[in-house]
């Protein structure tokens, strides 16, 4: 693989008809400034196949984001991927110990609250990564 791809994820945009008023869909990334690609009916292709094929590229190549062409283009083994997934596991721990330290005193200023017999209020984004740190949804 060689060249310049467009960068980050991409997501499946409108439903336009083409010069024939075939229905194209459109695959864009960049924030929606950049047409990457377009899924057309062709064939044995039903317009439900033709959104569910835009869907299918656009899930796959967001699921590739951050690797290398390199690695996309065969020269990735066993060994680099378990590598690989070692290192995001490291930048969780990183992530979760950062997190921890942000909410503590939130935390900690809300058991002083309570143990003193006053009503908190709640930053809802303290809640949101105290289930993340303990395992719950992100």
């Amino acid at each position: 693989m060689s060249g310049v791809r467009t960068p980050g994820l991409l997501f499946v945009a409108e439903t336009v008809q083409d010069d024939g008023c075939s229905p194209e869909t459109v695959i864009r990334g960049m924030g929606g400034s950049a047409g990457v690609a377009v899924a057309i009916d062709f064939g044995a292709n039903n317009p439900g196949m033709r959104e569910a094929n835009a869907q299918r590229l656009v899930a796959c190549w967001n699921a590739l984001d951050g690797l290398s062409d390199d690695h996309l283009a065969g020269g990735w083994n066993v060994r680099g991927m378990s590598s690989y997934a070692k290192g995001l596991e490291e930048k969780l721990a990183a992530a979760r110990v950062l997190l921890s330290e942000a909410v503590k005193p939130h935390d900690d200023h809300l058991a002083a609250l309570k143990a003193a017999g006053e009503q908190p209020v709640i930053n809802p984004l303290s809640v949101r990564i105290n289930n993340f740190l303990n395992g719950g949804a992100t």
